[in-house]
C-alpha cells in the first residue's frame, strides 16, 4: 500500500471538528478528543506517512500539559500564534515539495502552503482517504488469513502403517 506522503502535517483542531465520529467527544471532553486523535494517528504511522505532526491551537481547549505522544509529533500554539501560522511556517520552511502533505479545512492556510509547492488535502477528504485505506487493509488481511480448502484427504498427509 502506498503512503500518502513522507510527512503529514495536520491541523488538529480542524480535523477534530471535521470528524463526525468524534463530534460528541469534542463537545464533552476536548482534551480526550485530542488524545484520541493522536492515538489514531500513531496507529496509522507507517501506513499514511513516515512522519506525522499534529498541531493544535493552544488557545482552544487549553494548552495540554504533560501530553506525550510516543510516535507522532504533537505541537501546541502559544497565545501569540495560531496553529495555522505554525503549520504554514513548518511546512514552507521544512517541508519538501512532493513529499509533504498538509491536512486542513482552512482554505487560506491551504493556499499559502500550496504557493510554496506543498500538497494539501481538506480534512473531509483526508477522513475519507483514511476510511478507504482502512477498508482496503482489512480486505487484504482477510484475504491473507483465509486459507484455501486443503486438497486431498487427511490420510494423504500421513504415511500409512503399510509402508513401514
Amino acid at each position: 500500500m502506498k503512503l500518502l506522503a513522507r510527512w503529514i502535517i495536520i491541523d488538529g483542531n480542524n480535523l477534530l471538528h471535521a470528524d463526525p465520529c468524534r463530534r460528541p467527544l469534542v463537545l464533552n471532553d476536548f482534551s480526550l478528543a485530542r488524545n484520541d486523535l493522536v492515538r489514531q494517528m500513531e496507529t496509522l504511522l507507517g501506513v499514511l506517512a513516515e512522519r506525522i505532526t499534529i498541531v493544535f491551537d493552544g488557545t482552544i481547549g487549553g494548552r495540554q500539559t504533560g501530553f506525550e505522544a510516543a510516535r507522532v509529533e504533537v505541537l501546541f500554539s502559544s497565545e501569540n500564534a495560531s496553529a495555522d501560522a505554525i503549520i504554514e511556517r513548518i511546512a514552507t520552511d521544512h517541508g519538501a515539495q512532493g513529499t509533504t502533505l498538509v491536512i486542513s479545512s482552512d482554505r487560506q492556510e491551504r493556499q499559502t502552503v500550496e504557493a510554496a509547492g506543498i500538497r494539501t488535502l481538506s480534512c473531509n477528504f483526508f477522513l475519507q482517504e483514511i476510511e478507504r485505506m482502512t477498508r482496503n487493509l482489512r480486505a487484504e488481511i482477510k484475504r491473507k488469513t483465509i486459507s484455501p480448502k486443503p486438497q486431498g484427504k487427511l490420510g494423504d498427509f500421513f504415511p500409512s502403517n503399510r509402508e513401514k
